[in-house]
């Protein structure tokens, strides 16, 4: 047995996240699971002009104590506020390979590192801090789905099966080897934040899991079969663009779905005609109509689009 685990205390982790939807469940089931979180790091903001310190302790502000549900939901899903509520240390990182940052993560002496979540690129002497290794976790089934936005290819993509994946860290993208995975189904009609929410609480428990079992010295980790991989980078417009002709009907009313809320809407192509569609509300395998040149018609419940298979019915934003 290591000294690691002979000491018998529980495994000290490092949490790199952000403020968002993913980092805080999986920080919320870390220390669920008596997991010691010595410290949250989360990235810094970029101040054009600025020559801030590579690291900086966030400190907690004076807090007004409100009635109001909304401050109140929005101050418990972010992984700055749960820390401080927990009252662990919170660091702003501009600079990870930088000595001074370097020295105060080493300072915390962390078992493993966990990982959510984060935007800056973890360099090695951050990945080899650790003597459990820096693990990830990334809502798809590596190999395949690499990437910055998973979830959005699994929607462009028309996946039925997606998942959560557990894997080291290396200095590429997604590439370490697996730890741990498990998958779950694409139903019809499930918006983005819903799968997100799903990944996130598989992801904590599993994240969770294998922190104990390598604490404890069982270790199943296995390569990622290269010649499977796939990598996406951040979505572009042209991405938010389907051709109906193209896609089933089922695969453009999942995609509109899942996608019809991103920071733009979809832009369908029906024939000549483009929509601009932020909600779909129904599809079938169907004929709504026998004349082959028509590429759309109105219908009671929206506009029904012809699709290579079936027709979406959708709601269009008005012009």
């Amino acid at each position: 047995m290591s000294n690691i685990t002979s000491a018998r205390r529980p495994p000290r982790a490092l949490f790199f996240g952000m403020q968002g939807n993913f980092s805080a469940p999986v920080l919320i089931a870390l220390l669920n699971s008596d997991i010691e979180v010595a410290a949250v790091i989360v990235p810094a903001s970029p101040i054009p002009g600025s020559k801030p310190p590579a690291i900086k302790r966030l400190e907690r502000p004076h807090i007004v104590r409100t009635m109001l549900p909304l401050a109140s939901s929005s101050l418990h899903s972010s992984i700055v506020q749960t820390a401080w509520i927990r009252e662990i240390p919170v660091w702003e990182i501009h600079r990870l390979a930088n000595p001074e940052t370097v020295a105060t993560l080493t300072a915390y002496q962390p078992d493993v590192i966990c990982v959510a979540c984060f935007s800056l690129l973890i360099p090695r002497v951050i990945i080899d801090l650790p003597p459990l290794g820096c693990l990830n976790v990334h809502p798809a089934l590596l190999p395949a789905n690499r990437g910055p936005v998973p979830l959005f290819w699994t929607f462009r993509e028309g996946h039925e099966t997606t998942g959560v994946t557990i894997h080291f860290m290396d200095e590429h993208m997604d590439s370490g080897d697996i730890l741990a995975q498990e998958s779950l189904q694409v139903p019809d009609g499930i918006s983005y934040d819903h799968l997100e929410s799903q990944c996130t609480t598989i992801g904590g428990e599993l994240l969770a899991c294998t922190v104990w079992d390598l604490y404890a010295g069982r270790n199943t980790r296995r390569p990622q079969d290269e010649a499977k991989s796939s990598y996406h980078s951040f979505p572009t417009s042209e991405d938010l663009v389907v051709h109906a002709a193209s896609w089933s009907a089922r695969h453009v009313f999942n995609f509109i779905s899942g996608l019809g809320h991103w920071d733009a809407p979809i832009e369908l192509h029906a024939g000549e005609h483009v929509f601009f569609v932020r909600d779909a509300t129904s599809y079938s395998n169907n004929n709504v109509s026998d004349d082959p040149g028509e590429s759309y018609r109105q219908g009671a419940a929206g506009v029904w689009v012809r699709c290579r298979t079936g027709w979406v019915c959708i709601r269009p934003i008005a012009s």
